[in-house]
């Protein structure tokens, strides 16, 4: 055998020992490693990160449940009335709301707790946030009379790195 049949022989001998100990399948890549915990409170429950602290506080409007990871990584829940408007009226006053200095990156809509949610991607820097680069998901949906409200924040940065632990949340999170 020469040198390069050697060699050959060598890398694929590596290869297969990789692939056989299972270092490498779709179904590792596929699997969430993060540890949950659990959380009910007002007819609203999710699963979230353990290492993640879960606070409500309640304002004129409603509740306000935080799921935080750190002071700039955090989920908010909020559940507002709707006062008898309907989920147009809702929906043409989301996209009538300005936030100063947050731009709007893009629309859509996705499927949450079984039905049609509207959300809108930003990006800011304001002195909320100490001026740091942000990324905003706002999730909009209207169940049982009232507006439920989610926005996730992360540093653009890390916001791609974050993804998993609020799909976490997202993924699991029922409202009655």
């Amino acid at each position: 055998m020469n040198k390069r049949g050697g060699f050959l022989a060598i890398i694929g001998s590596i290869i297969l020992v990789v692939l056989v100990s299972g270092c490498i399948g779709s179904s590792n890549i596929a699997k969430s490693n993060i540890d949950t915990k659990n959380f009910t409170f007002n007819n609203v429950s999710f699963s979230y990160p353990a290492n993640w602290d879960v606070s409500v506080s309640n304002d004129d409007t409603g509740p306000i449940i935080v799921v935080s990871e750190d002071y700039y990584t955090q989920i908010q829940i909020m559940i507002t009335p709707t006062y008898g408007m309907s989920e147009e009226g809702v929906l043409k006053e989301k996209n009538l709301t300005i936030y100063p200095g947050w731009k709007k990156l893009l629309s859509d809509t996705l499927i949450l707790n079984n039905q049609t949610a509207y959300r809108t991607l930003f990006r800011s820097n304001d002195i909320i946030y100490l001026f740091k680069d942000m990324r905003h998901e706002e999730i909009v949906f209207v169940k049982n009379n009232n507006t439920i409200t989610i926005l996730t924040t992360a540093p653009s940065e890390n916001y791609n790195n974050k993804k998993q632990s609020f799909e976490t949340i997202l993924d699991s999170i029922h409202v009655q």
